[in-house]
């Protein structure tokens, strides 16, 4: 592992599918990720794996200047909240790490490749001792991001070697997913292969056909690590996930006589990294009123949030700290603090919570808010 002169971001991707993390990295001064070898053969648990691993980033650069991204195999909030944990607990900052399952790894190696490569479907083949993973991934070009999406893995059972005949297994299958028309794949990535002419001879021919074909490994640690050093201002796709925040949050506001609504969260982004906040100054009655707009487009859903026992004061003289973060891809959780008006108006520490569950109807679920 050779040390690399110079400074700005150093990106890491984090493939924890299994017992053992394997990792990918990239400076600025690289122009793809390469492996980091490191063996946790010393380590146990996930803390001590990732702290290992940041202590081995910060040999390239300052450790304010790390971004990393973790796959994990279990996507649920509890392995999520779990993982952000042990990495908090290894010395990682809020905000330098994101986590991701393997399928929007591999959306993300797929669409850091040059445009030519996902005009059509692109398929990733994963060699195994019987079978074959499968996963299709196709871009909507027409749309505005790009909106990528991914087939669930499929498994081709193929035989080994020894067995025979996984050649034909092989050319079946494809010939059935890739279709007759060999246009529609444009690339595939395989793994654990060479695809070579004595065991692939037909399969081989099949794949190739009119199509760009590429031997790879570590493709999940490089798309995670391509994401962890990608800017989302300047991403042209956008991959929806269940993990996917789909709500824009804005709040009613009034600014130079006219009314708007300014944007407090918006869509896009992971559900468990959304949290912003802003401070208000109330002009009305004790009363705030905010609109979900889900990036699918559709009707906004309206709600309201009342301030009981909010202390009369002349308009625009109570200040509130609006924080609002998400505690699940379609539950916002709303949280107002009166911080009052300097000396004038000392603050009344009220602070006031909601939860709102965001459906697809006319409506919102909530505590003591209300739909407007």
């Amino acid at each position: 592992m050779e040390k690399t002169s110079g400074s700005g971001r150093i990106c890491a991707g984090i493939d924890y599918r299994e017992g053992r993390p394997r990792v990918c990295y990239q400076t600025e001064q690289m122009k793809e990720p390469q492996e980091l070898p490191l063996n946790f053969e010393k380590q146990t648990g996930h803390a001590a794996c990732l702290r290992k691993i940041l202590s081995a980033l910060k040999r390239y650069g300052k450790k304010e200047d790390i971004r990393a991204a973790v796959v994990l195999p279990d996507m649920s909030e509890e392995s999520i909240r779990q993982t952000l944990k042990e990495a908090y607990e290894a010395g990682f900052q809020e905000g330098q790490l994101q986590v991701m399952g393997e399928l929007e790894s591999l959306v993300h190696f797929v669409m850091h490749q040059t445009n030519d490569i996902w005009q059509q479907q692109v398929w990733i083949l994963e060699f195994g001792t019987d079978e074959v993973k499968a996963t299709g991934i196709q871009a909507n070009k027409r749309s505005i991001p790009i909106v990528t999406e991914a087939r669930e893995p499929e498994y081709w059972y193929v035989g080994n070697l020894l067995e025979g005949n996984r050649d034909e297994r092989l050319l079946q299958q494809v010939r059935e997913r890739f279709g007759k028309n060999s246009n529609r794949v444009s690339a595939v990535f395989l793994t654990g292969t060479d695809l070579n002419t004595r065991d692939y001879k037909k399969s081989r021919e099949e794949i190739c056909s009119r199509r760009r074909v590429f031997l790879g490994d570590l493709l999940h640690a490089r798309g995670a690590c391509m994401l962890a050093g990608d800017r989302t201002e300047h991403r042209q796709y956008l991959y929806l996930s269940e993990q996917t925040l789909l709500y824009n949050v804005q709040i009613r506001s009034s600014r130079d006589g006219k009314e708007e609504l300014c944007t407090i969260v918006r869509a896009g982004l992971n559900w468990y990294e959304a949290g912003e906040s802003c401070e208000v100054l109330l002009c009305s009655e004790p009363l705030l009123e905010f609109s979900f707009q889900s990036m699918l487009g559709g009707e906004p859903i309206r709600a309201g949030m009342h301030l009981p026992d909010l202390p009369e004061r002349p308009r625009g003289t109570s200040r509130l700290l609006v924080e609002v973060y998400f505690s699940a891809p379609a539950q916002c959780e709303i949280e107002v603090t009166d911080l009052g008006f300097g000396e004038l108006y000392p603050s009344s520490d009220l602070c006031w919570k909601e939860t709102f569950i965001l459906e697809e109807q006319e409506e919102v679920s909530h505590g003591t808010g209300y739909g407007l």
